[in-house]
């Protein structure tokens, strides 16, 4: 039987499973990705993580997919400077892995695969074009044109780091004012932690015991829910510039659907009324919006794997 391998390289955990080609689960396996280890050590890790799924005879694996995290080089297979794994700058990867395990192998941005998995078999099915949002620790998109996966030349879709506010808060990346810097789970704990050390009160001081190092936005949104003013203030904030976000991504590509998903959508209202409140003050027409539907994910922690070896179906050819 033909089989097809996805797998998903986290900084936390290296995920790989096989599917046959009507993506039907098959395999599944994960291990730590130790990253403090170093680079040698975790691409063993990898190596032995697709291993535990490759199919018996090996001639039946038609490809490997691999979701990474940017920025990358889809086309040459290599990864440049990744967050949170101790890669050198301009890593072969698709080559090492082929010389490891066997392949072919095609590598994406682990934001865009995802977008391809709720395109095809998630929350976007049946549409054309599709913009999917991650709003997690960071936040990452993919850009679904004509039902192709788009990244331009390579890194395109980077929807978290788009500026929202030019004089705004300082983004991980180093620059000022991107999405991420406000709306992402990391910002909302930062901004949290930042207030609270200004003197400001809240709820929030309580729920951690008076540690401001563990506030999280889990915290922030659990102060939210019961009605905590500067909790609140900080997730309408967070809404309110993603809604200005997605309305220009609305006047830029006009897509048929949105789609969120990642830990900080859990708010759910509370960041999705200041959300739509701001996409109906800046969209230009209603057109853009009316017919637009936003909703969130369903594929869940597996939508990694799964947009991971929707790439090898699209690479080879393999019809839906």
């Amino acid at each position: 039987m033909e089989t097809i391998i996805g797998v998903d390289v986290g900084g936390t955990l290296l995920r790989a499973a096989r599917y046959d080609l009507d993506m039907n689960l098959l395999e599944r396996t994960e291990q730590l990705t130790l990253a403090e280890l170093g680079q040698d050590a975790v691409l063993e890790r990898l190596y032995e993580t697709i291993t535990q799924v490759l199919p018996e005879p090996p001639d039946e694996l038609l490809g490997i997919g691999v979701a990474l995290p940017g920025p990358l080089d889809a086309e040459g297979g290599i990864l440049f400077n990744p967050p949170n794994l101790p890669f050198q700058e301009n890593l072969p990867i698709s080559y090492l892995i082929e010389q490891a395990v066997g392949g072919p192998v095609f590598i994406g941005n682990d934001a865009d695969l995802a977008g391809l998995a709720e395109h095809q078999l998630g929350a976007g099915r049946g549409t054309r074009s599709m913009i999917y949002m991650t709003i997690s620790t960071g936040i990452g998109g993919g850009v679904i044109l004509n039902g192709q996966v788009y990244s331009g030349r390579g890194l395109a879709g980077e929807v978290g780091h788009m500026v929202v506010w030019p004089d705004g808060p300082l983004c991980g990346c180093g620059r000022h004012g991107h999405l991420e810097a406000i709306s992402s789970g990391t910002a909302i704990a930062r901004i949290a932690r930042e207030r609270l050390a200004g003197g400001a009160l809240s709820s929030i001081t309580e729920l951690v015991g008076g540690d401001l190092t563990q506030v999280t936005a889990k915290v922030v949104g659990e102060a939210a829910q019961a009605g905590d003013p500067l909790a609140l203030e900080i997730v309408t904030q967070a809404g309110r510039y993603l809604g200005i976000h997605i309305a220009s991504l609305m006047a830029l590509l006009n897509p048929d659907m949105f789609v969120l998903g990642g830990g900080v959508t859990k708010l759910g209202d509370l960041l999705f009324k200041p959300m739509h409140e701001a996409i109906h003050e800046y969209a230009l027409h209603p057109r853009y919006w009316e017919n637009c539907p936003i909703v969130t994910a369903q594929l869940g922690s597996d939508v990694g794997l799964i947009g991971a070896a929707a790439l090898v179906k699209m690479k080879i050819g393999v019809p839906e």
